[in-house]
């Protein structure tokens, strides 16, 4: 396959005409293939890549079960997606053991996104910033029970949620840091206490402004301790309802390294109506899912749509938004070896973007034109 006329993504984040040529399910330097995809007046980006969602179309990550993978693996495909790591929830932990066993044995069709990790987003949070979390799940960092995840999903587990300042936290990142990337998450830290976690090794923030304390200039919070590290990745919701825009630029000014997320919850792509998330009952209305006591559980917009919302509506410059989609999340889960950015030898994963409305065009998935 030759991808002719279109304005190609560079690894180093700007664009250059050129010809993208692929053979097979790879990135080639050249190709003979008759075969072409037109992409004048469109932008030639890598896949994207979701490292933190829950589900869409009535299916879940914690169901467990095969065909709500197969639901959400191909829902993101043909919405621009084409690498995901879904989250698990804090949930009982035969449930947990349950969908990880389930990812571990999972193969993604033709049609369907990569699976190339989970997400353990609980039960090690604090219960004091549980977002739509169940507190009944809670558990203290217990390097056991993580070991057993881990077994559970045949090491699948590329990120594990962490509240640094509750008791055993510092301990498990210290001896699993190099297996896993923590993030801070969920987490009543101040300062510093998140400081200490970034120190012992946490690499990442988990939905940045979200479940943690805010900024102020006397208590800075974990959003500061964690701008301090410039190896630290800061995830971003960009649906236009968990941050304000204005929150959202300061992010982008300040953390080199951003990765947009979904944070998508079963009703995504879904009508209003009464869903549900980590076993607890949510409402939705337009872009707004809640909790019954009001709290924002998840979003159910995909990652396609926020990287839109965040270039036409929030004005972040169109290179970052592809990075923060891209490159960056490739990095966070380690995976930048192989997906990520269109270089020779990696996954022919790509989207066709048209340049004035950045509607999605075309999806190539693993060397195969999927639309």
């Amino acid at each position: 396959m030759i991808i002719k006329n279109g304005s190609v993504f560079t690894p180093e984040g700007t664009f250059e005409e050129r010809e993208v040529y692929i053979h097979r399910d790879r990135f080639v330097e050249s190709a003979e293939d008759s075969y072409s995809v037109d992409a004048s007046d469109c932008y030639v980006l890598p896949g994207f890549i979701d490292i933190h969602l829950h589900g869409c179309m009535n299916s879940d990550f914690m169901d467990g079960d095969e065909s709500s993978l197969k639901t959400i693996c191909r829902y993101e495909a043909h919405h621009g997606i084409t690498s995901v790591t879904p989250a698990s929830m804090t949930m009982d932990e035969s449930s947990i053991s349950k969908a990880l066993k389930c990812a571990a044995k999972f193969k993604a069709e033709e049609d369907m996104a990569s699976l190339e990790g989970v997400y353990l987003e609980g039960p090690f949070i604090s219960p004091k910033k549980l977002g739509a979390q169940n507190s009944l799940y809670v558990r203290e960092p217990d390097e056991t029970l993580l070991e057993k995840f881990m077994s559970d999903s045949q090491g699948l587990i590329k990120t594990v949620a962490i509240a640094p300042e509750v008791n055993n936290a510092l301990k498990l990142i210290c001896l699993f840091k190099d297996r896993v990337n923590f993030s801070v998450a969920h987490t009543d830290a101040d300062y510093d206490a998140a400081h200490k976690g970034f120190e012992a090794g946490a690499r990442e923030l988990t939905h940045c402004f979200n479940a943690m304390n805010s900024i102020h200039h006397r208590a800075p919070g974990p959003i500061c301790a964690a701008a301090e590290f410039s190896d630290v990745f800061s995830e971003l919701i960009c649906d236009g309802v968990h941050i304000h825009k204005g929150a959202v630029r300061l992010a982008f000014r300040v953390f080199e390294n951003i990765v947009m997320i979904s944070d998508s919850m079963e009703a995504t792509g879904l009508e209003n109506g009464v869903y549900a998330l980590g076993g607890q009952k949510v409402e939705v209305k337009g872009k707004l899912a809640t909790l019954e006591n009001g709290v924002i559980a998840g979003s159910v917009t995909n990652l396609f749509e926020c990287f839109r919302t965040a270039v036409k509506e929030m004005d972040i410059p169109l290179e970052k938004a592809i990075l923060a989609c891209t490159r960056n999340p490739a990095k966070a889960v380690r995976i930048f070896d192989k997906a990520g950015s269109i270089e020779t030898g990696k996954r022919a994963d790509v989207l066709i973007v048209d340049k004035k409305s950045l509607e999605l065009k075309h999806v190539v998935l693993r060397g195969k034109l999927l639309f």
